[in-house]
C-alpha cells in the first residue's frame, strides 16, 4: 500500500506540473514505445526513467520533468526492492487513470500479475539474483553485464504490458 501511495503521489505531482510542461505530444507510435524504452534504458541505465520519459509526453508531462521524477526509483528504489521499470509503469498508470485510487489500483494489480507471470518477481534483487540494495551488489550486476542483458528486457516487458493497459 505504501508503494502504491508513493507512486500515486508522484503521479499526482506530475499532474500538477503539466501546465509548466506544456501540451507535449508523444510522436512515437504506441507500437514503438516498448522498444524505444528499451533503447533509452541502454543509454541512461535508469529503468524507471526509461519508462516514464517515454510515456509522460502523451499525458502532457515534459520528459525532463519525468526524468527528474523517476530518478530515485531505479535499482528497486535504490534498495533492491520493486523493479524500477515496474515503478515507472505505476507512474504511467497514474497519469493514464488517476487521480482516483479506485481506478489506478486495479490497473496496478493487473500490471503486477502480468509482470509476475512473465518474470516470476517484481523485486529488482530477486529478478537479478543479486542484492541491489548494496554498492557491492550494484558493482556485481555491472560486472556480470546484467544492466545490458537482463534489465533492458524487463523495461521492454513493462512497456509492452503498459501498452495493453493505457
Amino acid at each position: 500500500m505504501l508503494k502504491g501511495s508513493l507512486c500515486l503521489g508522484v503521479c499526482l505531482a506530475a499532474g500538477s506540473i503539466t501546465s509548466e510542461a506544456g501540451a507535449a505530444v508523444d510522436a512515437r507510435p504506441a507500437a514503438g514505445r516498448p522498444e524505444a524504452a528499451r533503447k533509452h534504458f541502454l543509454k541512461s541505465m535508469n529503468c524507471s526513467q526509461a519508462i516514464l520519459e517515454n510515456y509522460a509526453p502523451a499525458y502532457g508531462v515534459n520528459p525532463e520533468v519525468a526524468c527528474r521524477l523517476a530518478t530515485g526509483f531505479a535499482g528497486g528504489m535504490v534498495a533492491g526492492r520493486e523493479c524500477g521499470a515496474v515503478t515507472g509503469a505505476y507512474m504511467v498508470l497514474g497519469l493514464a487513470h488517476g487521480p482516483k485510487e479506485k481506478k489506478v489500483f486495479p490497473k496496478i494489480e493487473a500490471f503486477n500479475n502480468e509482470f509476475k507471470a512473465r518474470h516470476g518477481e517484481l523485486d529488482c534483487s530477486r529478478l537479478l539474483g543479486i542484492d541491489m540494495g548494496t554498492k557491492a551488489g550494484m558493482k556485481e550486476a555491472d560486472r556480470k553485464g546484467l544492466f545490458k542483458t537482463r534489465c533492458p528486457n524487463y523495461v521492454k516487458s513493462a512497456a509492452e504490458i503498459l501498452e495493453k493497459m493505457i
